[in-house]
């Protein structure tokens, strides 16, 4: 099985588009360096405890007035950390000026950059074969079917996380040079109806493994519709539309019907790590991740199916 990865390691790595997929994130790197370092302005307030204070004085005020569900718990959630904040003596972030993390948490924006870039590997590596007519003599080998096809869907998942690794570690990197690494600052939770504090360390660890946990399940998807569909325009093309429109689509149904907890993008890991709260009442990380096995094991299992039973024909 490794020698198997190793091979479809080197076939994706001859291919000139994935280094450039490589280098567009670093320029998208460099891009946001540059205009954090041009609009980077020192914002500190010496009474922000007062700030925090008058905040959560119009949140109560607000949170009496409302009736909805999620902006009821939004606001317990504010009023919450600004409390814990004005009793520990802990300044929010704006009172510092940016550091190495701050500038990690910008760069997570490009996680969505390397979301399409996993799709277009998974929609790839399989049809691929097919389109070039060279699916037969990889079949003619001794290693079985199963084996080949599980030797490539570990090969995407692999480079999907060497673009989440280089974009994490570059940014630690950068961030570090232009902007100094700031110890002082603590993050904030709120969990069960308490706060507890994290180091920006490990909030952005999380932060970039729970995309990395969507990333499995979307690659899968766009692993699953190439190997069905056996076309590299059909397979990137569903799988980015879903990617684009899925979670806006999402979005909506959640607000008017509850079963969307269900769907796929309604359990994006990386939302109980913003500031808001999941938008339907009762979610939680560990829902959120039994929802996205579920939708992987049926995904690779579909792929699994058709590429054992499906008779082999090159072609697009």
């Amino acid at each position: 099985m490794i020698r198997l990865i190793q091979n479809e390691w080197m076939k994706i790595s001859y291919r000139i588009g994935t280094w450039i997929m490589v280098g567009l994130l670093v320029i998208g790197m460099i891009a946001t360096l540059i205009f954090t370092i041009t609009t980077n302005e020192d914002q500190a307030s010496s009474d922000w405890k007062a700030e925090l204070q008058m905040m959560n004085k119009e949140n109560k005020k607000e949170l009496k007035e409302t009736e909805a569900s999620y902006y009821k718990r939004n606001l317990e959630k504010k009023i919450a950390i600004n409390d814990y904040r004005i009793k520990h003596d802990l300044p929010p972030a704006d009172q510092f000026s940016e550091n190495a993390w701050s500038y990690v948490k910008t760069n997570a924006n490009l996680l969505q950059l390397v979301g399409v870039f996993v799709i277009i590997i998974a929609s790839t590596i399989v049809s691929a074969e097919y389109k070039h007519g060279t699916i037969k003599l990889l079949l003619i080998r001794p290693p079985s079917r199963l084996k080949i096809l599980i030797s490539k869907y570990m090969t995407v998942q692999l480079y999907s996380l060497l673009l989440v690794v280089v974009l994490f570690i570059l940014s630690v990197i950068l961030g570090a040079i232009f902007f100094g690494v700031n110890s002082d600052y603590v993050h904030l939770v709120y969990q069960n109806g308490e706060v507890i504090e994290r180091s920006q360390f490990m909030n952005m660890i999380f932060y970039y493994l729970a995309h990395c946990a969507m990333f499995v399940v979307l690659g899968t998807l766009a692993f699953a519709i190439s190997t069905v569909f056996r076309s590299e325009a059909m397979s990137i093309a569903i799988s980015v539309l879903a990617y684009v429109a899925g979670a806006t689509i999402t979005g909506i149904l959640m607000f008017f019907f509850d079963w969307a907890k269900y769907l796929l993008f309604a359990n994006d890991p990386s939302q109980y790590f913003m500031d808001e709260v999941p938008f339907i009442e009762g979610m939680s990380l560990g829902f959120s991740l039994t929802v996205l096995v579920i939708y992987w094991a049926i995904f690779l299992a579909i792929a699994l199916l058709v590429f054992q039973k499906r008779e082999v024909k090159t072609g697009s």
